[in-house]
């Protein structure tokens, strides 16, 4: 039945070029009967359908022309990296399937196998592998074995010959439709026509693409171990989510001071061996994020992929495969950091480059002058006590913290209770950003969790209770006065964001 489905998938792919070409034979055909009977009728027929019939045609030869998707990331030949050519050579041959042409390593969660193809994908020209760093770095061995005979697992199984083919049909399919135009009735309803044909081969393709997961998912099992295969899945929903937080809080902490790091390798590693990291990683795969897949998905869900290889026969995992996928690379931490320029934009490959602990500082000092210059306005830092001490509070609260805004007729004092807490954590920014910029606090890395603020020694001990008397309802601001004084904070102090301490 599903070398059935996947004929009938391929059929239908073969069709799709017949059918644009079908389309536009017909449009010629009737220009020339109109011509010979018309010409005025001629041209406005022409008008509406030669500019459809030559997107039809131009789309179709665009994807003809392709080379393939956009491969960001960093070639490496089998003299660059042999222990990782040798390994995925070995794997080809047990999974019965040639070898790649060419490997690329690219800085996503992934691994893929693609193919550069011509008539829609019925032709293959040349293969490609596509791997990921940070998968690399975060797999043992037995793991990324199990990850490469997956993608290899896609040509290798002869009970699912079609689905490789099915894969880049809907790729190619997708691109076609695509690219039709909107404008016009007529053009809406040729779009709408090709629309129809292309759901229909995505329903028919669906089934073969999911089982064409599940059956790499035994090409996995078989060449690495069960247990390498279902703990390769879930620890790739790990690895998916420590490298979002690593893009995301750590490696662009500095962005909008226009730095990043000089070694996102050597940052990314860290991640992944702090202790208090590793936990919560060991927690996802415990209890790993449920995955929903819709109708169209082509793979199936993480935990019924995983359910099918603990259902089946028990294969032993091969020995050896405990050590880190990334002592087959070599230099791994470099390539991740070449892997990342290749897709950086201009504005990115411009910045300024820095040490990790320099690039915290400066990321969240930047952001704190941000804060400071916007909660102070026009004011100076001084200025700002000043209407503390008129019990002034409201002026410098939250206008969008609704906690803070005191019922109609509230009193006075009342009015200050309300704002205080607001008033507490927005004069709070204000006061780090002033110690920051004296040299006398910092932020600094944590790989376990947000950057902690440090104060010098004996100010540490005197801000909390400082802060609090100066935003309280009856605010006394004198000992907070008298520690930025001493610390060496102007009586006339603004934040500036330009303003960078390295």
């Amino acid at each position: 039945m599903k070398s059935l489905r996947g004929l009938l998938a391929a059929v239908l792919l073969a069709g799709f070029p017949l059918l644009v070409l079908a389309f536009v034979g017909g449009i010629v055909t009737l220009e020339v009967l109109a011509l010979r009977h018309n010409v005025f009728a001629a041209v406005k027929l022409g008008i509406v359908t030669v500019p459809v019939g030559w997107i039809l045609l131009k789309t179709l030869l665009t994807v003809e022309r392709a080379t393939g998707d956009d491969l960001p990331g960093v070639e490496v030949t089998p003299e660059d990296q042999p222990a990782l050519w040798a390994l995925v050579r070995e794997l080809a041959d047990e999974a019965g399937t040639r070898p790649p042409d060419e490997i690329y390593l690219d800085a996503d969660v992934n691994a893929a196998v693609t193919e550069r193809t011509s008539w829609l994908g019925l032709r293959v020209l040349r293969r490609r592998m596509i791997i990921g760093v940070p998968l690399i770095m975060g797999l043992r061995q037995d793991q990324f074995r199990a990850v490469l005979a997956h993608e290899l697992g896609y040509y290798g199984n002869k009970d699912t010959r079609f689905s490789a083919l099915t894969y880049r049909g809907r790729k190619s399919i997708a691109r076609v439709v695509s690219g039709l135009g909107r404008e016009g009735y007529f053009e809406r309803f040729v779009g709408w026509l090709f629309k129809q044909y292309a759901k229909l081969y995505f329903v028919v393709s669906m089934s073969v693409c999911r089982a064409q997961e599940l059956a790499a998912d035994a090409v996995s099992a078989r060449l690495a171990g069960t247990d390498a295969a279902t703990s390769a899945l879930r620890e790739i929903e790990a690895l998916a989510v420590t490298w979002r937080l690593f893009m995301n809080n750590y490696a662009a902490i500095g962005w909008d001071a226009g730095y990043l790091p000089d070694r996102f390798g050597e940052g990314y590693r860290a991640l992944l061996t702090d202790p208090r990291r590793a936990e919560q990683m060991e927690e996802m795969r415990r209890n790993p994020p449920e995955d929903k897949t819709s109708r169209w998905d082509t793979h199936p869900a993480t935990r019924d992929r995983v359910a099918t290889l603990e259902a089946g026969a028990r294969i032993p995992v091969r020995s050896g495969g405990g050590h880190p996928a990334a002592d087959l690379l070599t230099g791994a931490e470099k390539m991740l950091d070449r892997a990342l320029f290749t897709v950086f934009s201009d504005e990115a490959l411009a910045m300024r480059r820095t040490d990790w602990p320099s690039l915290v500082a400066i990321g969240r000092r930047h952001v704190a002058a941000e804060a400071a210059a916007e909660i102070l306005g026009e004011r100076t830092l001084d200025m700002a006590l000043d209407l503390l001490d008129a019990g002034r509070h409201e002026e410098l609260a939250d206008p969008a913290d609704t906690a803070a805004k005191p019922p109609a007729g509230a009193g006075p004092r009342a009015r200050r209770e309300f704002a205080a807490v607001s008033v507490r954590r927005r004069v709070g920014i204000v006061v780090h950003a002033a110690l920051t910029d004296v040299g006398v606090a910092r932020w600094s890395l944590s790989w376990s969790g947000p950057a902690p603020f440090t104060v010098d020694e004996p100010l540490d001990e005197r801000l909390p209770s400082a802060l609090d008397k100066a935003t309280a309802a009856e605010a006394d601001t004198a000992p907070l006065r008298a520690l930025l004084t001493a610390a060496g904070v102007s009586a006339g102090y603004r934040p500036s964001p330009t303003l960078v301490r390295s």
